[in-house]
């Protein structure tokens, strides 16, 4: 009976010590006790589905942080042509749609470094152009798709502020109007048959391009142009390269490395610091850069106006906005670009 009595009093004492013991660890702030009751309360639980007008894996989870922060859900947008904004507003959009939805976005030419020896460590890189996705021009600029001149040549042009450099990469697309109108150039001579030429002509219905040759200048004429349709030329004197819409139509008798001390204008020729060049039509320009001999941009030309409504060509890489260097401001607008 005794054993019976004490072994009775043991089980009680130790659940008291027990007890005493879990009670004492709740007071401890570091004890596996405290931690898993006091975590228990605080961890979030996702919440079910229940976005509404949406369906199984179309939602994506989402954590607020006001407050204590949340965890929910967020519908996704990815059909186009069914958007309501009552219902739609909120959700995330799909790469889909914004890949249908936005098929013309400004995009601006640049380049960046590779390494070009990876196994060694890294030590050359290169050089490599690529096209960004930009927001457009500043606040106070809008983006054109082009501007147009209709008016002679010296009343309305663009003096782009750099001299001819035979080893500067020129591009610019344009579309013709009429005959025998300048489109961009420099001459260090008035005869167009001296040496010391580079300028892009309309002659009869063709376009075509003077450079410069051991006994002057001669022409290559690119073929029929028809009016309103955009072309391409792109012109590396030092390379030997004349591209009209990718085809190189490079002269073999032409020279590779004379030099021009005059700005070249666009819209007209810069004649040994007057413009000319004349014109019976309009001639738009879209676009024109000019890049050094290792691809580097200098100048990057994007038709636009100011929010004056004066039309000229700003350019992205000095932030500088080129207007009519003639005497009238006899420019067109195209359309805004998207």
């Amino acid at each position: 009976m005794l054993k019976k009595i004490l072994l009775a009093l043991i089980f009680a004492i130790t659940a008291i010590t027990n007890v005493a013991h879990a009670e004492d660890d709740m007071k401890t702030v570091a004890s596996k006790a405290y931690v898993d009751t006091k975590i228990e309360t605080k961890q979030l639980k996702i919440p079910a589905a229940g976005q509404p007008n949406v369906g199984a894996g179309e939602t994506v989870m989402t954590y607020t942080a006001t407050g204590n922060g949340q965890i929910g859900e967020r519908g996704l947008y990815s059909d186009i042509s069914n958007y309501d904004a009552s219902t739609d507003g909120d959700k995330l959009i799909t790469a889909s749609a914004l890949n249908a939805t936005f098929t013309n976005l400004p995009t601006t030419p640049t380049t960046k470094l590779e390494c070009a020896n990876e196994s060694d460590g890294c030590t050359l890189w290169t050089i490599v152009d690529q096209t960004a996705y930009a927001r457009g021009l500043p606040d106070g600029y809008t983006r054109l798709e082009y501007i147009e001149s209709r008016v002679p040549a010296a009343d309305a042009y663009i003096d782009t502020g750099l001299n001819f450099n035979s080893d500067y990469i020129y591009e610019i697309t344009y579309a013709k109007g009429g005959t025998n109108n300048a489109i961009m150039g420099a001459r260090k001579n008035t005869d167009y048959t001296a040496q010391g030429n580079f300028s892009l002509t309309y002659r009869s219905n063709s376009t075509a391009l003077y450079s410069s040759t051991t006994s002057g200048s001669s022409a290559v004429v690119f073929g029929d142009s028809i009016f309103g349709i955009q072309h391409t030329v792109k012109y590396q004197q030092s390379t030997s390269t004349l591209l009209f819409d990718g085809t190189n139509k490079w002269f073999s008798n032409w020279i590779t490395n004379v030099e021009i001390p005059y700005n070249v204008y666009l819209f007209a020729f810069n004649m040994v610091g007057n413009a000319g060049g004349g014109r019976t039509e309009y001639v738009r320009i879209y676009s024109y850069s000019v890049k050094n001999i290792n691809g580097t941009l200098i100048q990057n030309f994007v038709p636009a106006k100011n929010s004056a409504n004066v039309l000229g060509m700003y350019d992205t890489v000095s932030g500088t906005f080129f207007t009519n260097a003639g005497g009238n401001d006899n420019f067109v607008a195209g359309p805004v670009a998207n």
